[in-house]
């Protein structure tokens, strides 16, 4: 499961993933990561049967969280299926089926953008 983590001025002061972390004894994977002195973000990939005790662990003054889905949105009518997208996915969100139509698997995305910012039909974007 995806957790997109959201910290403001006051959550961005403590190490609250890593308190979390030690509190469920849950392990994580910080998939990307925006955070300076004033507020931040976290994608975080937690194990679906885990995911309850580890946000349990989180919850905490100054942290935001919501379970992250569809974190890509595919206009079919503008997509041309060229591929692009394919190639520049380091973490193969995009496939084509046997039709030679593009597929996409948002459950793998880290939120990096490079698809949405390239697509050349703007058939892509990102929700954050």
């Amino acid at each position: 499961m995806k957790l997109m983590v959201e910290f403001d001025r006051v959550g961005v002061q403590y190490p609250n993933i890593a308190a979390a972390i030690l509190k469920s004894e849950v392990l994580v994977n910080v998939e990307r990561a925006q955070i300076d002195g004033d507020d931040g973000w976290a994608l975080l990939d937690v194990d679906d049967a885990n995911a309850e005790k580890f946000i349990g662990a989180l919850t905490l003054p100054g942290v935001t969280i919501r379970v992250q889905k569809d974190a890509v949105s595919h206009n079919r009518t503008e997509c041309i299926d060229c591929g692009l997208c394919i190639s520049i996915c380091q973490k193969q969100v995009f496939s084509f089926d046997e039709n030679w139509q593009l597929c996409v698997n948002s459950d793998k995305c880290v939120l990096c953008g490079r698809c949405a910012a390239n697509c050349p039909q703007r058939a892509l974007s990102i929700n954050k």
